[in-house]
């Protein structure tokens, strides 16, 4: 398991994740974070070798198992490691503001908003 010191030490190496990457990163870890262990589907073909997760997968924030009911399509079930989980927690502070609701749900702006009605802004 990657430590945060290991996770910096990387990211000075080969840089962060593109902004689009982080995203996905994130999005799928706070559906894990709701949920458990819950997957992320998508074809396995769209995932292998692909410029967006293909980097992901190679630096360890994602993995993914194969599955192939007897159909054409082979799909990856998505999972972030925990390495990602603490590449999201080490960057949350850029993170968080890019996603148009806030954790709980509302849109940033009303929060805003009721931060002012109620004297803690």
């Amino acid at each position: 398991m990657a430590t945060e010191a290991e996770i910096l030490a990387e990211v000075e190496e080969l840089g962060r994740l593109t902004e689009e990457q982080e995203n996905i990163l994130y999005n799928i870890t706070l559906k894990q974070d709701e949920w458990g262990r819950q997957s992320t589907n998508l074809l396995l073909s769209q995932v292998e070798g692909s410029d967006v997760y293909q980097p992901m997968l190679d630096r360890e924030y994602l993995t993914y198992e194969v599955f192939n009911h007897g159909s054409g399509h082979e799909i990856a079930s998505l999972y972030v490691t925990l390495k990602g989980i603490r590449y999201c927690i080490l960057f949350k502070d850029e993170l968080s503001p890019r996603r148009t609701l806030n954790p709980a749900g509302a849109s940033w702006e009303a929060t805003e908003e009721n931060k002012k009605r109620f004297g803690l802004a």
